[in-house]
């Protein structure tokens, strides 16, 4: 009886790459858009490959894993900064339109936590946490795509890539437990 118990090589090379491509040029984004490289958003930036061993239902190991996947991670502001945000007052010159995320039409103020991270950067530049909040508020910000250009640019292709490469891994462990198996057999 074969038994599939591969840890996928091939697609964890692919996932390797793919992470390298996306986080490096999600990072030359952010300094191009004026990020220093020692913010906390360029540094948070990165890609994690899950390699899930197989278990059996009491939790012992069976040997081989599941898929490895990839999963991008970085700060919760990073999406507001990514995809933009609507200001309640978007049509005059310099303010922003397109952002993805906006706040309510009509409301008179934005709060600001204490630690926050909006009044921690405030702070840190000696601006006034209040005044930096109001204007986001009303102008909101600006949407710069740093991670979804490089995201979406090559998406298809590294998932075309990963799939032949799984297809590949497990073609090559069934055709080396079909050799293990001979092996065994020829001494018998």
């Amino acid at each position: 009886m074969l038994s599939i118990s591969t840890t996928y090589p091939l697609a964890t090379e692919v996932l390797h790459k793919w992470k390298k491509y996306v986080v490096s040029q999600g990072r030359r984004n952010l300094s191009l858009n004026g990020t220093s490289k020692d913010g906390k958003l360029y540094t948070s930036l990165k890609g994690i490959i899950d390699k899930r061993m197989n278990r059996s239902a009491k939790g012992r190991f069976t040997g081989g894993s599941a898929l490895p996947s990839l999963r991008f991670e970085y700060p919760a502001y990073g999406e507001f900064l990514d995809q933009g945000v609507t200001g309640t007052n978007p049509d005059k010159e310099g303010h922003v339109s397109n952002g993805r995320y906006s706040f309510k039409k009509g409301k008179r103020s934005i709060k600001v936590k204490g630690n926050s991270a909006l009044a921690r950067w405030a702070e840190k530049r000696g601006l006034n946490k209040w005044a930096v909040a109001k204007s986001v508020h009303q102008r909101g910000i600006k949407r710069t795509l740093f991670f979804t250009k490089p995201f979406k640019a090559r998406y298809k292709a590294y998932v075309d890539m990963y799939n032949s490469a799984a297809a590949d891994d497990i073609a090559n462990n069934i055709a080396n437990q079909m050799k293990k198996q001979i092996k065994t057999n020829k001494k018998k």
